[in-house]
Formats: structure tokens, sequence, C-alpha cells
């Protein structure tokens, strides 16, 4: 009995030891992985969108306040994926594997032009969560935490799939359906803003280490795609999607659908 009682107090001690020594740290930092699924919101009929989906992966963290009181950060790049379809007649021109922006056309730079269907949007984004963190004391080798703030992501490459129908200059079908990893300027917005909330739980490994786990949700409030005069200001320069005037005249409409888009996001970390 007398060898249990010290076991017990030995295991206790360590289990305090560890917990405190991952509590007393100011800045704890590492490596997190996670998945998310996208909540595409069109903001015109133009289009519809389903549910897309996102891989992170990057660095992650923690600058201790106080024990209770945090600042979460960290870098991610974001690998975003979701489809568009159109519900109007929408073109766009290309050449070989770049589709071309309104500053690019003429009639001896374009392949053929294309009759858009549907698209996938496939994006890197360099993403920077800045989230205020609230979190309980160890309970043994546990803790729990709620976070708020803003996860901005920056645009890094994006290309299309395209599915649809091609047409010559002379408005002969081409025998082209699909037009894939295609480079594609000027169609996503170099910015992504979103503002969250976030809960999960620390799991003091040993020492200085934890696991983190974390699901939050991520209301986008800016645009997903680049919107008429984003860069070149108030003309269409950037632009890429256009519609003809009329079912008969080569006279076209270049223009930007517009969309917002929200996150569940599921994260995995270990600091040290």
């Amino acid at each position: 009995m007398k060898k249990l009682l010290t076991l017990s107090f030995i295991t206790g001690m360590l289990f305090t030891s560890n917990a405190q020594d991952a509590s007393d740290k100011k800045v704890l930092a590492g490596l997190t992985v996670g998945g998310a699924i996208n909540f595409n919101d069109p903001q015109t009929k133009t289009i519809d969108s389903k549910t897309g989906g996102d891989f992170v992966v990057g660095m992650a963290l923690d600058w201790n306040f106080s024990k209770n009181i945090a600042l979460s950060t960290g870098i991610e790049f974001d690998f975003n994926r979701f489809r568009t379809t159109y519900n109007e007649t929408v073109y766009v021109d290309y050449r070989d594997k770049d589709i071309l922006q309104f500053k690019d056309y003429s009639d001896e730079n374009t392949d053929n032009y294309f009759l858009l269907n549907e698209r996938q949007h496939k994006s890197i984004y360099l993403s920077v969560p800045i989230m205020l963190k609230f979190q309980t004391n160890y309970m043994g080798y546990m803790k729990y935490y709620g976070k708020f703030g803003l996860r901005n992501s920056f645009m890094l490459t994006t290309r299309t799939n395209n599915d649809g129908q091609a047409y010559d200059i002379e408005d002969k079908i081409v025998d082209e359906t699909e037009l894939n990893d295609m480079k594609s300027p000027g169609v996503m917005s170099f910015y992504k803003g979103a503002i969250g909330i976030a809960g999960g739980a620390e799991y003091n490994i040993s020492g200085n280490t934890v696991l983190v786990v974390e699901l939050g949700y991520y209301y986008g409030f800016s645009e997903v795609f680049q919107q008429k005069g984003a860069v070149f200001g108030d003309d269409e320069k950037s632009l890429s999607m256009y519609q003809p005037t009329t079912e008969t005249e080569s006279n076209r409409i270049y223009y930007s659908p517009s969309l917002k888009q929200s996150q569940l996001l599921l994260k995995v970390a270990v600091l040290f």
C-alpha cells in the first residue's frame, strides 16, 4: 500500500510538472495541418456554386500575454478548390495554356474562344490568421480554449479547369470541350478575408510539447473574384470573362461574377 501511494505521488508530480512546463512558456510554435469545407455564397444569379474543399499546412504560433490570454497567429498555405456553373452565356479567349485578359486580346493573339459552362478553381493562398485566444488553466494534461479574430489570405497562384465548347475565330466548333490547368490571371481577388470563431483543446504530451485540435467557422466578408477596376482603375483590362451584347454581334461586355466564401476548418497542430 505504501509503495502504491508513493508511486501515485510521483506520477502526480510528473503529471503536474509537464503541464506546468507548457503553461509557463511565453511562446509556443510548431506545425499545423488541416482541412476545410468551403461554403460558397454567390452574390449574383449568373452563377451557382456548391461546397468546395481546402487543404491547409503551415506553422502556428501562440504568444501568451498571461496564463489565460494569448495572441494566436501563424503562416499557412491554403490549397483551395471549388466549382462554379454559369447560368448565362459566358465566353473566354485562350491561347495555348493561357486564359487571356481583355488587355491581351486581339484577333492575331488568340487561338480560339470558349463557351464556359462550368469551371473548377484551383488556388493557393498564403494565410495569416490573427486571433485573440482565451484559454483555461491546465486541468491535468488538458486545457481548453476559444478564440476570435481574422483570417487573412493572399493569392499566390490560381489555375482553372474549364468545361464547355471551343470555337475558332470563324465561329466553327473546335474539338475541345475541356481546357484543363489553364493559367487564369485576373480571375481571383488578391485578398480574401474572413472573420472567425474557433474552439479547441490542448493535450500536454510531455514537457513543452502540446497536441492541439481545433474546429473553427470563418465567415468570408470579401469578394473571392476580382471585380472590375480592382487592378487597373475603373476599366476592364484585368477581366477575362465576357458576354456578347446580342447573339449576333461580336461586341462584348466584360464582367466578373460575385461570390463570397466561408469555411468550416478543422486543424491539428503540434507546438513546442
